[in-house]
């Protein structure tokens, strides 16, 4: 997650939609701000001196909770997120696990078939966790919701939003060569399982379907 009180704005981090470059974008990062979320770990009130753990991936409801606990006013902030096409991030989850970090190495995880068993199987990792788990949490409501997809091709449209915020450098993607490589019915696993983003972000991607 990421706040911002010069820009008033709260990012909800979704994992694998490019959120971690997204939130290391803001002016918060550079300069004092009333409120910063510091170190990936917990959140700062400058004005009272208080703060309280935090997680990186937090869910808007516990974000609420969190921001109350330490007496903060963030009644005028605008709470926003990203999303990204469904099929392609949880390929992208595997790409992270085999070939960026060693998780796939460690568990013995030979396709992105045994991570997915591992999900179906109730185990909980941010990464493969459907955006659905966020979206959806106790009717959390979100101002803004913008594209992944959107970000790749430039920041008009955050800009116009958010005239302060100056991305360092631009988005990218990780590594496309993946082995071994996803097959259809792999694809066709991922709809499947997570056809609730599939219905839930159809009206961001209207070429979604399962």
């Amino acid at each position: 997650m990421q706040v911002d009180s010069f820009s008033k704005m709260i990012f909800v981090h979704i994992p694998r939609t490019g959120g971690s470059w997204f939130g290391y974008s803001w002016r918060s990062h550079k300069e004092d701000s009333e409120l910063q979320f510091v170190a990936n770990d917990f959140l700062l009130n400058r004005k009272n001196g208080k703060q309280i753990q935090c997680g990186q991936h937090g869910r808007l409801t516990g974000l609420l909770k969190k921001f109350k606990e330490i007496d903060a006013d963030i009644s005028d902030y605008k709470i926003i997120t990203l999303v990204r096409e469904p099929v392609d991030r949880i390929i992208s989850s595997w790409k992270w696990f085999s070939l960026v970090k060693d998780t796939a190495k460690n568990h013995g995880w030979k396709t992105i078939d045994n991570m997915l068993d591992e999900y179906e199987s109730g185990n909980i990792r941010s990464n493969y966790m459907p955006q659905t788990f966020w979206l959806c949490d106790n009717g959390a409501k979100f101002d803004r919701i913008f594209k992944f997809e959107n970000l790749l091709r430039g920041f008009d449209e955050i800009q116009a939003h958010f005239p302060d915020w100056k991305p360092r450098g631009r988005l990218r993607r990780t590594s496309t060569k993946v082995k071994p490589p996803i097959t259809e019915k792999q694809i066709k696993r991922i709809k499947l399982l997570y056809k609730d983003d599939i219905n839930f972000l159809s009206k961001y991607y209207p070429q979604l379907k399962y």
